[in-house]
């Protein structure tokens, strides 16, 4: 596995993981279920205290889960 692809893969999911996270806390705050005026103050983009925080957990997400999407699709190219 290159580590070329392994960080393609990486900021793919980075940006999946971000658009889920980012239309799931909306939809939960549109439905009452979710006060985010505290989240807000300090989640203003790169930087700030909210902001870093998931960052760096979807960083460590997409880290962890790239390895097994390469295997997982290296497997399904040899079975073909």
């Amino acid at each position: 596995m290159s580590n070329e692809l392994e960080k393609k893969i990486q900021s793919m999911l980075i940006g999946i993981m971000s658009d889920g996270f980012n239309r799931s806390v909306g939809a939960l705050e549109n439905s009452g279920a979710l006060d985010t005026k505290k989240m807000k103050s300090d989640y203003s983009g790169i930087g700030s205290k909210y902001y870093d925080i998931v960052t760096n957990e979807l960083e460590r997400t997409a880290r962890h889960a790239a390895p097994e999407v390469i295997k997982a699709v290296a497997k399904e190219i040899q079975g073909q």
